[in-house]
């Protein structure tokens, strides 16, 4: 493997280091009475275990001699990452403004656009069913608060 995938290995495990420590000072609580910090410090974990894997696995394949060469960005739109990642900063930009259901509705009708360049009328439905299914599953069923912007509901 190349240096990159060492140095890149570190730096992941580095990033799960710190939230985790950050995720520690929210209180993660426990499985049955999860705190903030819980659903982070998940998260954490899995990425620095991944990060350790990388790691070991660019030790190992250097040890045996064997490099491999994988691009990541081979044959992928830069601009298509570019609109994403836009999208979701405008997405938390406009979130407590606009509410859960507009401003998800408008990020999913503009990322199934980026993504699958369908008709209109597909992204808009497609759109509707992911907002409301996820707003019936979250707030509805469980009881999860959602930004309500401009509604009241």
């Amino acid at each position: 493997m190349k240096d990159n995938d060492h140095l890149s290995g570190l730096f992941w495990l580095a990033i799960s280091l710190f939230v985790c420590i950050k995720s520690i000072d929210l209180k993660i609580g426990s499985f049955n009475s999860p705190g903030p910090g819980f659903l982070p410090f998940c998260g954490a974990f899995i990425l620095g275990s991944l990060g350790i894997i990388l790691l070991v696995k660019g030790i190992v394949s250097k040890k045996k001699g064997t490099e491999i060469t994988l691009s990541l960005w081979k044959g992928r739109k830069l601009s298509n990452v570019i609109w994403i990642s836009t999208s979701f900063f405008v997405y938390v930009l406009v979130l407590p403004k606009l509410g859960y259901l507009l401003a998800t509705f408008g990020l999913l009708t503009f990322l199934f656009g980026i993504i699958e360049k369908t008709k209109i009328w597909v992204q808009v439905l497609s759109a509707i069913v992911a907002v409301v299914a996820s707003h019936l599953i979250f707030y509805v069923w469980l009881g999860v608060r959602l930004p309500q912007g401009i509604f009241v509901f």
